[in-house]
Order: structure tokens, then sequence, then C-alpha cells
């Protein structure tokens, strides 16, 4: 996983199996009848919508920093 993606997910993800490609990560957070993925911000914002903010974040960390 890239440093990008480790640092949206865990800038967003209270838990999240940490083995797991951050693709899949993203794809268990929409499933709403998985529990290995615990954002810091249920209920208030639903996963989709976190979802969405960690891709958000992983390109904005990218394009901050350079990364490739």
């Amino acid at each position: 996983m890239k440093t990008s993606e480790r640092f949206a997910l865990d800038e967003w993800l209270f838990q999240y199996p940490k083995e797991a490609k951050f693709d899949d990560v993203l794809y268990l957070l929409l499933d709403d009848n998985d529990e290995t993925v615990v954002p810091w911000h249920l209920p208030a914002m639903p996963r989709r919508e976190v979802a969405q903010s960690i891709s958000n974040t992983q390109v904005h960390f990218a394009t901050v920093t350079g990364e490739r």
C-alpha cells in the first residue's frame, strides 16, 4: 500500500484490515454488513461519504507529496 493510501485510511478509519489493499478496504466500507472497517465518524457521516473522503484525501496527499 502506498503511503498516501495508508495516510488516508488512518485519517478516516478507526479500524480496518491492515493487510488489505486500499481498494479492498473501500469496498468493505461500502458494505453495510461489514464490521471489519470502522469509520471515526459513524453514525454522523454515511459510509459512502467516508469512502469518498478517503479517496479525496489519498489523491490530495499524493499530489502534495509528488507520490507516484
